[in-house]
């Protein structure tokens, strides 16, 4: 991958800043494009429901939402197909809008305050990791080191889907807003690979507005 750029933790700090001003709603965690929701679940509840019939999870016992914020891939992708999922978020303030967002439903498990870039999930609980919109806010060597903790997280036969932005062109882009990076789908396979990660399905949304990537 390209050399690191940034100091991840000075990314790190400034991406929380960012995200805790957001405002709390869907609009909020879209990045004021609460347009994309729709799409977005739908396409992703497709693709889980084609790992299923693939065989490629064991289960809708256990899932895992990654940067959750609100709970907003929770409440309308996770819950309706998993009977527990667990929530993961560095913001406070997001997960803690989640019992409102949510309300109280016995298939929440778990909530996560903490950043991916340190975040392990407990070993051998879940059937599906769910890791969206995300990952662009690791640094290189701290993304590898995540999916390598995620594959910790799985059960046997569990599965961990990424759902990410990937730029057009051949190089990554930085956001200054958010503090996120938009990597190029090779620089992402190069992730896997460092985690000994094997990709078995890929997509790409549809249904989003041309600017989108």
């Amino acid at each position: 991958m390209s050399s690191r750029l940034h100091n991840g933790n000075d990314v790190y700090e400034k991406a929380e800043e960012y995200w805790s001003r957001a405002s709390q709603d869907v609009n909020g965690m879209l990045g004021r494009f609460e347009k994309l929701h729709t799409p977005d679940i739908t396409v992703s509840k497709r693709f889980i429901e084609s790992l299923k019939k693939r065989n490629l999870f064991g289960s809708y016992d256990y899932a895992l939402d990654c940067g959750a914020g609100i709970g907003r891939v929770t409440k309308h992708l996770l819950m309706p197909l998993f009977k527990k999922v667990d929530m993961e978020d560095l913001v406070e303030e997001l997960i803690v809008s989640s019992d409102q967002y949510i309300g109280p439903d016995p298939r929440i498990g778990e909530k996560f305050i903490e950043g991916i870039q340190t975040f392990a999930p407990p070993e051998r609980r879940y059937d599906l990791i769910w890791i969206q919109w995300v990952s662009g806010h690791l640094v290189d060597e701290d993304l590898v080191a995540f999916f390598k903790r995620c594959v910790k997280g799985l059960k046997p036969g569990g599965c961990i889907v990424l759902k990410d932005n990937v730029t057009r062109t051949d190089k990554r882009l930085f956001d200054d807003d958010d503090h996120s990076w938009t990597r190029t789908e090779p620089e992402l396979m190069e992730a896997f690979a460092g985690a000994e990660l094997e990709m078995v399905v890929k997509t790409v949304q549809t249904g989003f507005p041309k600017e989108i990537y």
